[in-house]
């Protein structure tokens, strides 16, 4: 079985974009780890940082799409299961969601993108709220560049300062 290493040296920017399509749907690789990972590859062989972070957010965006929108269609059941909570809990963080996104907007969303642990259940919670597509969408995309860009550098910062 391939590690990761392997993965994104032969694959490149498929293997990341791909990888993180399934981080988006799945939690998994971590993308700490992976983007942290992909910051080495930049300082040390010929992947860009740019390449890199496109691919990367890309991904992590789709797979995020993908999951808010089978928890939009299927809503409580596929929720409930996603975030491992049993009845009672699931309906007060359940009631609790149309308030916080109507009263503070979608900045919520935003936040917890860039928030670990908690960016895991943020396309849960925005299916679950019902929350406009496109809107969501953008946010996805935008939070997903940003803890991209954070991560590889930090990568790429320590990479370019490790011989092996």
């Amino acid at each position: 079985m391939p590690d990761l290493h392997s993965l994104i040296a032969s694959g490149s920017y498929v293997a990341i974009f791909l990888l993180m399509i399934a981080n988006g749907v799945l939690n998994f690789p971590s993308s700490q780890v992976l983007y942290l990972v992909v910051g080495y590859f930049i300082a040390t062989t010929p992947l860009t940082f740019l390449g890199a972070l496109c691919a990367g957010a890309l991904g992590n965006t789709i797979g995020n799409i993908v999951t808010f929108m089978l928890v939009k269609k299927y809503d409580r059941p596929l929720a409930r299961k996603l975030l491992m909570l049993d009845e009672a809990t699931f309906t007060k963080i359940h009631s609790a969601l149309h308030d916080t996104f109507s009263k503070r907007g979608l900045w919520w969303l935003f936040i917890g993108k860039l928030t670990p642990s908690v960016k895991a259940f943020i396309p849960v919670l925005a299916g679950l709220a019902q929350t406009k597509t496109l809107t969501t969408s953008c946010i996805f995309l935008v939070a997903s560049f940003v803890w991209a860009a954070a991560l590889i550098y930090l990568g790429y910062t320590f990479g370019e300062h490790v011989s092996l």
